[in-house]
């Protein structure tokens, strides 16, 4: 463990260079009208997990529940954030949120949101975050902290019947795609890391959280294969992702990934250890999407690779989140803290608060 010396210096140093990307210009390279490109087929919300001992797999639905009322910034119905917070405030799901959600973590200024005339504020996640944004916009900006604090758990009853058959269970999170950009890494390698770190640390269960546009049968096969369970938080467009992501959380005793997002934190906020397997993972726009948004992806891809200072952001947090510890760290907890915005939770009367002015 390191001294508190040590692990003020370091972070100090991390802050310090971050800040570096608060003189950076805003990117924001999907328009609006590009972000509704993407409709997948609407069907009934559930919020049913179900435990299929046969055939190795614990199965949480892929149910899409898209624009039951229409969203007035198109963000807002990405993996059910909008729904989630406003029901932990106690106002009604369909009532209209004037204000976009960032719905992932950024670890610079990339995506700085644009001047939405309609927007009355834009919420993130940390004070990080807000500060950020406040260099590109004068809207309001409301920082609520790790958005999965604010979603329930599903079923809590069979949630432990499940935990009491996967015993001790190891969590993976592979480097996932999105609807424009592709992710690709040799999986074979990944299941023999995770057959490797599951019998070195007596793990009963592994359990792999694809994405939704990952969930392809030969490559679920390689894990169920191996011996591993395969689940998914959902649709992009579920309203109950966050729901079902947290439940997953929940069911592991240590979690990891191959890739930096939004998910470490997730699991760092709920007290879950996260280890980083370094994997090469190549990103490519995806085949469907047109040229000319094609171009523009792959310019934004070979960007962040050029971006020094964002390089050296996810290296200092893959070597941090490399040591395999069984516990987390206290500078693990304040890096996320930082990011994520931990010290930002608001109580459901807070959030009502703050909320009830943005609401139509």
């Amino acid at each position: 463990m390191l001294s508190s010396q040590t692990f003020s210096e370091n972070f100090k140093k991390t802050i310090k260079s971050i800040k570096l990307f608060l003189i950076a210009p805003a990117r924001n390279p999907i328009t609006k009208l590009e972000s509704y490109l993407y409709l997948p087929h609407i069907e009934k919300n559930t919020d049913i997990l179900q435990f299929d001992q046969d055939i190795n797999i614990i199965d949480i639905p892929m149910r899409i529940c898209y624009h039951l009322v229409p969203e007035e910034f198109s963000q807002n119905s990405l993996y059910g954030i909008s729904k989630t917070i406003k029901q932990y405030a106690g106002i009604q799901p369909k009532k209209k949120l004037m204000a976009p959600i960032e719905h992932g973590c950024y670890l610079d200024d990339s995506g700085a949101p644009d001047n939405d005339p309609d927007a009355r504020a834009i919420i993130t996640f940390s004070e990080f975050r807000k500060e950020v944004i406040s260099k590109y916009t004068e809207t309001r900006v409301l920082n609520i902290g790790p958005y999965i604090h604010y979603a329930e758990l599903i079923d809590v009853e069979k949630l432990k019947n499940y935990k009491k058959k996967l015993g001790r269970t190891l969590l993976f999170f592979p480097a996932h795609s999105t609807h424009l950009i592709k992710a690709s890494f040799n999986h074979l390698q990944t299941i023999e890391w995770l057959k490797r770190v599951s019998k070195d640390y007596q793990f009963e269960s592994v359990l792999i959280c694809f994405y939704w546009k990952d969930c392809k049968p030969e490559i679920i096969e390689l894990y169920l294969n191996a011996g591993f369970h395969c689940t998914t938080a959902g649709h992009i467009y579920d309203w109950n992702f966050l729901n079902r992501l947290k439940s997953i959380i929940w069911l592991s005793d240590v979690t990891a990934s191959n890739a930096i997002g939004t998910h470490i934190g997730y699991c760092i906020y709920m007290n879950r250890p996260h280890w980083l397997f370094e994997q090469q993972i190549t990103h490519t726009a995806d085949v469907l999407v047109n040229i000319p948004l094609k171009i523009r992806v792959e310019n934004e891809i070979k960007s962040y690779k050029e971006r020094k200072t964002y390089q050296s952001i996810l290296s200092y947090l893959t070597n941090l989140f490399c040591n395999n510890s069984l516990r987390v760290t206290d500078e693990q907890y304040e890096v996320c803290n930082y990011f994520w915005g931990f010290n930002c939770i608001k109580t459901a009367e807070e959030m009502k608060r703050e909320l009830i002015p943005l609401i139509e």
